[in-house]
């Protein structure tokens, strides 16, 4: 491994003050915006959408859980190409154990993604014509749930002994010393071996993706078969929300992809840089704030309000050609 903590120009962000410091300031940024969103859920959200209102709402509780997991709850200080890490957040402080933080901060994205997943299969019960996917869907969702809170619980068993571990990378880095000083004996080592935890969290991803993908495909072919048995307009706004769930997914896989695919090839070059580590933490923290803003870009009701209320300095109401309809 380069033992080297960070020789290049993100030496600053190695040091575990200046990761809090930023992601403070994301969180601090970041939940004006989780506020407003929640609030044009809950009260924007036409009649006409109320099918899909639940499962936006859960989508988004858990977009800001994870978001705000690595902003400020938890905020892993992680030592890639190492599995280890040093929790600096508030669950910290207020004394979680650290088994417990890594688990959340492992399955919160896992679980966002079913809640996107949940979405795109709201869609798709409500355009179909199969009857017996309709008395299915709730245990198909629910083993997605499941699989997503489950699928981490074997590599959280192969813990090592912390003693070892710890003393094993210490050797191995000496600068962690000068990086985290006090905090030196509170690295908690995830794993010896990388794949154990490495391969559960890629069959996860791709479980995830390819389960959205087909769902997406076959929201559009019913879609198609629908075209004529409904007004233009319909078919127009049912697709333009589709095509707004798609674009969001879109953003989650890529601001949660970048990041974990230089995970990755730090691992794989064994190749340590603790500023890259803080920086690709910072990227994940940003991640809810994208969301959200996202959300109340694509979706029309949301965005005509806001831009509504900036334009005149207070709420309008739009007219029913705004609103999509969900039959």
């Amino acid at each position: 491994m380069n033992r080297a903590c960070s020789e290049s120009f993100l030496q600053v962000l190695s040091f575990p003050n200046s990761l809090v410091t930023i992601c403070h300031v994301i969180a601090c940024f970041e939940i004006p915006f989780h506020i407003i969103g929640a609030y044009c859920i809950i009260r924007k959200t036409p009649e006409r959408m109320k099918n899909v209102k639940l499962n936006m709402l859960i989508k988004h509780f858990s977009t800001i859980f994870m978001s705000l997991s690595m902003s400020l709850f938890i905020i892993p200080f992680m030592m890639l190409p190492a599995l280890a890490g040093v929790p600096l957040g508030v669950f910290s402080i207020i004394g979680i154990s650290i088994p417990v933080q890594i688990y959340l901060v492992v399955t919160g994205p896992a679980v966002t993604g079913i809640t996107i997943l949940a979405l795109f299969e709201n869609r798709f019960s409500l355009l179909t014509e199969n009857l017996k996917w309709k008395k299915i869907r709730f245990v198909y969702i629910s083993l997605n749930y499941l699989s997503a809170f489950l699928f981490f619980v074997y590599p959280m068993i192969q813990i090592p002994d912390q003693n070892i571990g710890r003393s094993e990378l210490i050797a191995s880095s000496p600068c962690l010393a000068e990086l985290l000083g006090s905090l030196i004996s509170s690295i908690f080592i995830i794993t010896r071996n990388p794949l154990s935890t490495a391969v559960p969290m890629f069959i996860e991803m791709f479980f995830i993706i390819s389960q959205v993908t087909i769902i997406t495909i076959l929201t559009y072919q019913c879609l198609a078969t629908q075209k004529f048995r409904m007004s233009q307009t319909t078919y127009q706004m049912q697709n333009r929300f589709v095509k707004a769930l798609s674009v969001q997914f879109l953003l989650f896989i890529t601001c949660l992809g970048a990041p974990v695919g230089l995970f990755t090839f730090s691992m794989l070059l064994n190749d340590y840089n603790q500023g890259l580590n803080n920086l690709c933490i910072i990227g994940l923290s940003l991640n809810g704030s994208i969301s959200t803003l996202s959300m109340m870009a694509l979706h029309q009701p949301y965005r005509e309000w806001i831009l509504g209320f900036f334009k005149s300095g207070k709420v309008q109401q739009f007219p029913e050609r705004s609103i999509a309809t969900f039959h």
